[in-house]
Order: structure tokens, then C-alpha cells, then sequence
């Protein structure tokens, strides 16, 4: 280590070495990055090998409890198809049904309805539950009764079956808890599932009921229509699961994992938890259930502030998904032991490689801050300076650059047109600003006074076209318009203006150009016209005309605006001429907008275009806009 830190001295004492071999040294010393990146690599490559083992364990395990659980519910499913086999099942359910056929006729008030609760808690003391008196109702319903109970006994961890007739009369025998207290509530819902699937089992996913000792537990149902000899419904069947089955498939997976088992109907809902935290609930628009698309797969993801990894997979038969959640810290816990030594060891390398190229790039800097002291006085504007070439590495290099470039931005400063240009641009963006302040304000007012006046809602349709207007005078940042663009902006502002004055004003083009898409400055008509407007108005007139007018003289185009309003005075128009002409500054007043359009003619074409107004006391005003047919190049830019 001696050795090598002798060496780096003598380099750093050699001020004209070339910078590739400072570079090349400093990169010698960098070189240990790569074993660094290289632990950090083994680590994660040993922790994402443990991950995935675990995930292919979890798949072969969940594999099974799926294939367990898919035949369960297709045993359940072949307890529900038993009744339509059985000859005295379906012959009792017959009979039922003609029997309450026959009382609602003779009794058309007593039809059959499902138990109340306190029924039910009546019946949980006798062996059988009958709601209702009678001894052939007695004896259908003990015949019915001797097939549940066949029923009940033929899987494990059934609770209860129910048995219906098409008058929606229940049998059942109590088992365990009893019978749940919600069946009246949840009956049509079952009846309207199995009606709908015409004799094929509907799984109906967990809820928690409560039996008639109101012990709580969680079941899961199959119900599915009852189809007799005739193809015709004759009765239902509904057969109760509870959950506790399910969580005898999950328990060892759960005790290998240290996580914790979800399993999820394909609606959403929380069909088994290992925890019993979310039974029942809707877990559609949980992240863990979006997350688990498709067959199966596995995914990162925090679960109340803890990191998981989750892996699911769900049956090709029910639909569920089984989603085992396994703690990230128990899945990694020897892994991020041995990535916490290899990641501060690469910290440590890493560290000294800095040391050591700080060392060389201080060595290096010296006279690159020579260079740029001299970059500031020029920044400061003081062109005669020169770098002082010494080396003939890449800062000498950059030296001769930096000279060149001097000498270039001498020859530079001198150019006028560019300067000249670029203050012109910017003055046209300035007087273009100007304009729209000053429209609106106006525009403004008119709906302010429509709204007053009127009353109405004249007002809407002012705000659309005041909407229009604006969008059209601020938006885009286009420069240049088309001539059918800017005469569509001028009649929504002249209709604008006939809201507020009751039609006052017509406007007139009988003589247009024959390219609607020639380019023109951008609000280049209406500036004009709100003069005439709010400057030109005979208050004692019925109606203001406003006539355009095109020709085409000596390859520059002329456009007219002219009106039929006040006028001016001689004494007036000489003062609007001379703020036109630049001799007059003041900016308020009358003819801001034809100034603000003169400038922008003058500074985009040249001097000898622009606007030229003619008026007469009592006889109107005209005003006349000359622009070039075809500008020199670079002259008329485009939006």
C-alpha cells in the first residue's frame, strides 16, 4: 500500500503528464468498484435464490391445498345434485308443493313464508323445524326430514342443509350452532342464483352467520335448483359449509411460512383468512388482490408497514385464488445478515477509491481554475484576455479552444444584424402583448353593461365569444395568422359589440382577395376596428357602417378600413398622425391600438410600410394598411 502511495505522489508532482494517464491512474484505483458491485451482486443473487425456492416450495404446497380444497367443493357440489336423483326426495318435494298449491287456493292469505327468529329459536327445541301445523304437512315434511339427515352426514364439516320447496317453504334439521338466523334475508338472494343457473351448483362465498343461540361462526353455500322428472324446478337445495374445513387444508403451509393464508372469490371477497382479519370482506379494490392477476405468479408488497412477499395461484375449477403472504424479514433473515457485511465491505472500498481520487483530481483542477478566472472577466466583458498554454494534455487542449473562442466572440459582437433582429422580435412580442390588456377591457365592459341592461341570457353568448376572442388574441404564441382567421376573429368581435348596442353595427368585405390562407400579421384588423368603435360612434345614428376594402398596387398589399361615424378634426387627426410617426409619446388617449399595429408593420416589414389614416369631421374615418406582396426571406415569420 506504501508502494502505491509513493507512486501517486510522483504522478501528482508531474504537472505536464497527459490527463490520460492521470485518468488511467485514478481508473486503477476504481477498478475495485467492480469487486464491490460484484459482493453486492452474490448477495442479492443469494437472496433472490432463497426467494425463489420459497416461491416454488409455496406454488407445490398451494398446488395442493387448491387440488384439496377443488375437491371439497366438488364433493358439495355432488351432495347438492343428489335430491334431483333421489325418487322420495323429489316425490316429497311434489307433494309439498301441491300441498301449499292447494291451501293458497283455499286459503289464499296463509301461503307459506320463511321462520322468523323467534321461530326459529321455538323450533332448535324440537327435533325437526315445522313452522306450520297440520298432519299431512307433518308427515311430508318427516320424510324430508330422514333424507337431510342422510344429507348431513355425508361430508365432514357440512353445518346445515336446506331443502325448499317452489313455495318457498324450508326444511331443515338443527345441527351444532343451529340454524342461521338470517334466512329469511338470504333466501332470495339463493333462490334468484339458483333459478339463474338452471340446475347447475352457484358457490355462494363466506359470510358469518349467527345461529339461534347466537354463537357466530363462518360458513360458506352451494345452493342449486332442485329439477324434477319434467325438467321443471321443483324446490331448491342449500347446503352450509363452515370454514373451519378450509383451515385444516392451510394450517401446516401456515406453520412452515410464518405467514399468514387469503383465499379470494373471483368477485373479491375474502372466502378463508388464516388470521380471521378480513372474513367476508371485499378485497376487490385491495392492492394485494389487483396485484395477483392471472393464474399465478408472486410479488413484493407492504402489508399494514410491513414488507411481504405474496404468492398466489388460483383453481381452474372455482376460480378462488390462494394468496400465502410470507413476512419479507422471515424469508430473508440469514440472507440480509451476509448482504449487511458485503454492502459495508463495498462501502468501505469504495470510500478509499474516493480518497485516492480526490488526491489526483485536486492535482488536476489547479489550472483548470486559471481558466476559468479568465472565463469570468470575459463574462464581465473583457475580451483581452489570452490562456496561457503550458501542457499539451487536454486541459492545453481546452486552452487553445477558450483562445479561439475569444477570438470569435470579438468578431461576433460586432455583428449588427443579429442584435438587431433579436431586439426587434422582442420589441413585436411587446406591442403584441399590449393589445390584449387593452382588449379586454373593453370587452369587459360591454358584458358588464349587457348584463346590467338586459338581464338575460344575452350574457352566456357574450362570455362564449369573449372565451373565443381571448383564445384566439393570447393563446398559441403564433406570430402569423391566415386571412380567414383573422376576418373570423373580427365578426366575432363586431357581433360581440351588436350585443351591447343592439345591432348598431354591420360590417362589409365585398371585395376580398382571392387567397383566403394569405399569412398576415396577427391582429391586424380588430385593433382598427375597436378604434373606430369606442372613437368613431355617432351616438345620434341608428346604425355604424364598417366597410373593408383589398387591392393589390405595386406588389404590396392594401387593405381599407372605413366607417361612417364622427370623424376627426384637422387639429385631431394631426395629433394621431404624430403619435403614428413616433413624434408624439404620450400613450394614452385615442389611437394606442393603431399605434401598436403600426410598429408591428413597421418592425416586421420596414419603415415604408404600415397604416396611414384620412378623416373628415362628420364624414368618418379611413384607414389604410400597406404590406408587402412578398417579403424578403427571413422577414415575415411564421407561427
Amino acid at each position: 500500500m506504501k508502494r502505491w502511495i509513493a507512486e501517486l505522489q510522483k504522478i501528482v508532482k508531474l504537472p505536464v503528464k497527459r490527463m490520460e494517464s492521470k485518468l488511467f491512474t485514478v481508473f486503477l484505483f476504481l477498478i475495485i468498484l467492480p469487486m464491490g458491485i460484484l459482493s453486492y451482486l452474490s448477495s442479492e443473487r443469494y437472496q433472490g435464490s432463497i426467494e425463489k425456492n420459497t416461491v416454488t416450495y409455496v406454488s407445490q404446497v398451494s398446488d395442493i391445498v387448491i387440488s384439496k380444497l377443488d375437491d371439497y367443493m366438488e364433493d358439495m357440489k355432488k351432495i347438492s345434485i343428489i335430491p334431483s336423483y333421489v325418487d322420495n326426495i323429489m316425490d316429497n318435494l311434489v307433494l309439498s308443493n301441491e300441498y301449499y298449491e292447494r291451501l293458497s287456493k283455499e286459503e289464499p292469505d296463509s301461503g307459506a313464508r320463511l321462520p322468523e327468529g323467534e321461530e326459529v329459536m321455538e323450533m332448535e327445541q324440537a327435533p325437526i323445524m315445522q313452522p306450520e301445523d297440520g298432519y299431512e304437512r307433518f308427515g311430508i315434511g318427516g320424510k324430508i326430514r330422514d333424507s337431510i339427515y342422510f344429507l348431513n352426514t355425508i361430508k365432514q364439516g357440512t353445518n346445515t342443509v336446506y331443502l325448499f320447496d317452489q313455495y318457498d317453504h324450508p326444511y331443515y334439521v338443527v345441527r351444532g350452532g343451529g340454524v342461521r338466523n338470517d334466512l329469511e334475508a338470504v333466501y332470495p338472494k339463493w333462490k334468484t342464483l339458483a333459478t339463474e343457473a338452471h340446475g347447475r351448483p352457484v358457490l355462494v362465498s363466506t359470510q358469518e352467520v349467527l345461529g339461534a343461540n347466537q354463537s357466530g361462526q363462518f360458513v360458506f353455500t352451494v345452493v342449486r335448483a332442485i329439477i324434477g322428472p319434467t325438467y321443471e324446478q321443483i324446490g331448491m337445495i342449500a347446503i352450509d359449509a363452515n370454514i373451519s374445513v378450509i383451515e385444516k387444508f392451510v394450517k401446516d403451509l401456515d406453520e412452515d411460512t410464518h405467514g399468514t393464508t387469503l383465499i379470494i372469490d373471483e368477485e373479491g371477497r375474502v372466502v378463508f383468512d388464516s388470521e380471521k382479519k378480513y372474513l367476508g370482506q371485499n378485497f376487490k379494490e385491495n392492492e394485494l388482490f389487483i396485484q395477483a392477476h392471472g393464474q399465478e405468479g408472486s410479488f413484493h408488497g407492504n402489508l399494514n408497514g410491513q414488507g411481504i412477499l405474496t404468492i398466489y395461484k388460483q383453481s381452474p375449477k372455482t376460480g378462488w385464488k390462494i394468496l400465502i403472504t410470507i413476512p419479507e424479514s422471515q424469508l430473508t433473515k440469514e440472507a440480509v445478515k451476509t448482504r449487511n457485511i458485503t454492502e459495508w465491505t463495498a462501502v468501505a472500498i469504495i470510500g478509499f477509491a474516493l480518497v485516492i481520487s480526490l488526491v489526483l483530481i485536486l492535482a488536476l483542477t489547479q489550472p483548470l481554475r486559471s481558466l476559468v478566472r479568465l472565463m469570468k472577466e470575459v463574462q464581465n466583458g473583457n475580451l483581452d484576455v489570452v490562456f496561457p498554454v503550458r501542457q499539451r494534455d487536454e486541459i492545453g487542449l481546452v486552452g487553445n479552444a477558450f483562445n479561439r473562442m475569444i477570438v470569435r466572440i470579438k468578431s461576433l459582437v460586432d455583428d449588427v444584424y443579429i442584435v438587431g433582429q433579436r431586439k426587434k422580435e422582442a420589441e413585436i412580442e411587446a406591442l403584441q402583448n399590449q393589445i390584449n390588456p387593452h382588449f379586454i377591457y373593453n370587452t369587459l365592459e360591454a358584458i358588464r353593461m349587457t348584463a346590467v341592461i338586459n338581464d338575460d341570457s344575452e350574457v352566456s353568448d357574450m362570455a362564449m365569444l369573449l372565451g373565443k376572442l381571448l383564445r384566439y388574441s393570447i393563446g398559441s404564441g403564433m406570430e402569423t395568422a391566415t386571412l380567414t382567421q383573422e376576418l373570423n376573429h373580427l365578426e366575432m368581435y363586431i357581433q360581440l359589440l351588436n350585443y351591447r348596442y343592439s345591432n348598431k353595427f354591420t360590417f362589409d368585405f365585398p371585395n376580398k382577395p382571392m387567397n383566403s390562407n394569405m399569412p398576415l400579421m396577427k391582429l391586424l384588423f380588430q385593433p382598427i376596428v375597436e378604434n373606430s368603435v369606442y372613437h368613431g360612434m355617432d351616438e345620434s345614428k341608428r346604425g355604424m357602417e364598417i366597410r373593408m376594402d383589398y387591392s393589390l398596387e405595386e406588389g404590396n398589399h392594401v387593405f381599407t378600413i372605413e366607417d361612417n361615424g364622427i370623424g376627426m378634426s384637422q387639429e385631431a387627426l394631426f395629433r394621431l398622425r404624430s403619435r403614428l410617426d413616433g413624434s408624439v409619446t404620450e400613450e394614452r388617449g385615442r389611437g394606442i391600438g393603431l399605434r401598436n399595429v403600426h410598429e408591428r408593420l413597421k418592425l416586421r416589414y420596414g419603415e415604408m410600410y404600415g397604416i396611414t389614416v384620412e378623416s373628415e369631421k362628420g364624414k368618418g374615418t379611413k384607414v389604410i394598411i400597406r404590406f408587402p406582396e412578398n417579403p424578403k426571406e427571413g422577414v415575415l415569420l411564421h407561427g
